[in-house]
């Protein structure tokens, strides 16, 4: 996972420099120190060479965007008012996020808790593969793309952290933990369970004598790993339903506002 990431991360800044280089050779502008994004924050904006205060506060909005800053409450509101689809899109990620975290949340395993990781990163894996060698696409709608999927893996990635730092990966049990936790429920509950009577043989006692020593049934202790994994599944059972809606809805929004490329559109949804 780690070195998926950092793949992601390393073609993006390629592309980036590459992308840079021929903006500024096709303006004349090599010997400026203009970043590409503030190239791309311009076009988004509308503004070209515009550079009235309002036009200058929106590419200075949509520059912070491009480099995952965290807007503040004024900077939303700005950005609702003079940007509404660049608004819909931020709101469509952040509720991507969400949605993420409370999958999270109600995974029973680790296993399934990295494979659910996993899912969100191939996704975006398969956006940037469909668009990279598409002619028809220009290179700077290429990167903004590369720059948007590079910019949610590091969402999935600061949740995973956040999740693992908290403790409830740890608190998860494994595979192997749940397989044991359920055949040792398995076992009490066969020990639990009364025994047929004897057949008894004509002039038997009716009652067999107690013999010294003899032990009474032991009684159950839930080990650790049925601990762990009844707790998981009573996060698994959690506002399942709703939180299914949550997240279809939280999908659209993302494919309406055109957060989600066409490419994604296609696929079904501790590194």
């Amino acid at each position: 996972m780690i070195a998926m990431m950092g793949s992601i991360g390393a073609y993006t800044k390629q592309l980036k420099l590459q992308t840079q280089f021929e903006m500024k050779q096709a303006k004349g502008e090599l010997g400026t120190h203009k970043s590409l994004e503030e190239y791309l924050s311009a076009s988004v904006g509308g503004a070209g060479e515009d550079r009235d205060k309002d036009k200058e506060k929106l590419r200075d909005i949509h520059n912070k965007l491009l480099q995952g800053g965290k807007l503040t409450p004024e900077e939303r509101r700005y950005l609702e008012a003079k940007d509404p689809e660049a608004y819909r899109k931020l709101q469509a990620s952040e509720q991507e996020q969400k949605a993420f975290e409370q999958k999270l949340r109600q995974c029973r395993t680790k296993e399934e808790a990295q494979r659910l990781k996993m899912t969100y990163i191939n996704s975006s894996l398969v956006t940037m593969k469909g668009v990279e060698h598409n002619s028809s696409i220009p290179k700077e709608k290429k990167l903004e793309i590369f720059m948007q999927e590079k910019q949610r893996c590091d969402r999935i990635e600061k949740s995973s952290r956040e999740f693992v730092l908290r403790g409830d990966y740890d608190k998860l049990p494994t595979e192997a933990e749940e397989h044991k936790a359920i055949k040792d429920e398995a076992e009490a509950e066969e020990a639990r369970r009364p025994k047929a009577p004897e057949r008894k043989e004509p002039g038997e006692s009716a009652e067999k004598p107690h013999e010294p020593g003899e032990k009474k049934p032991a009684v159950h202790v839930e080990t650790e790993e049925e601990k762990k994994v009844k707790r998981a599944k009573r996060n698994a059972r959690r506002g399942s339903e709703g939180d299914f809606h949550q997240a279809v809805a939280a999908y659209r929004a993302a494919y309406n506002a055109g957060a989600v490329p066409q490419a994604a559109a296609k696929i079904d949804a501790k590194g």
